[in-house]
Parts: C-alpha cells; structure tokens; sequence
C-alpha cells in the first residue's frame, strides 16, 4: 500500500487503518497502478543465465529485447486505457449477475 501512496494514488495517515484514493477513479489508470506497484516496469523478462557457447543462448537475449519492448508498449497503451472507474464498474455489474444467478439456484433447490 505504501507504493500506492508514494504514487499519489492513495492517501493514508498514520494508526488509522482507513486508505482512500488520492484522485477520482475515472482519473487512475490501471498503467498509474501498474507503475506504482511493479519496480523493474517489465512485464516479460529476460533469463540472463543463458549458455554464451550456444548459438541460441548467446543471441536470444537481442532478439527478445526487440519483442519484449513491443510487447511492454503495446500493454502500456492499453492499460493507460482503462481506468480504476471502469474496472469497479465492470465489477459490480458482474457482482450483480453472480448475485441474481445465486438468488435463482436457490429459488430452484427450495
């Protein structure tokens, strides 16, 4: 939680056991939380312990560089694209089915 408030996400104050977001969720992106929590800010990495006698091994890391960094663009993009506003919204309207869907299984069993 601490890394979420150094990011200006949430705010806390100390002995009070009570965090609140730190800006309106349709301004925090799942990139700012992302950012916030990961240190190294890679989502794929690189096994450097590779075999240097091996043909593969001494080349692959160059090669997945290349695709790692267009792979960690592409997912930065999109998550700059979706806000903490929209998970909460997708979540209670998926919290609402579960809830319709139980009431119906138990209406069925009585």
């Amino acid at each position: 939680m601490s890394s979420l408030v150094k990011a200006g996400l949430l705010t806390s104050r100390p002995g009070v056991v009570k965090p609140s977001l730190a800006k309106s969720p349709a301004d925090i992106t799942l990139l700012d939380v992302y950012y916030a929590i990961d240190e190294d800010h890679n989502l794929l990495h690189i096994d450097d312990k590779t075999n240097m006698d091996c043909p593969v091994g001494a080349n692959i890391q160059g090669t997945l560089e290349e695709a790692y960094a267009k792979v960690q663009a592409d997912a930065e993009r999109s998550m700059a694209q979706i806000t903490l506003a929209q998970l909460v919204d997708d979540l209670r309207v998926r919290r609402a089915k579960w809830e319709m869907d139980t009431q119906r299984r138990t209406q069925e069993t009585e």
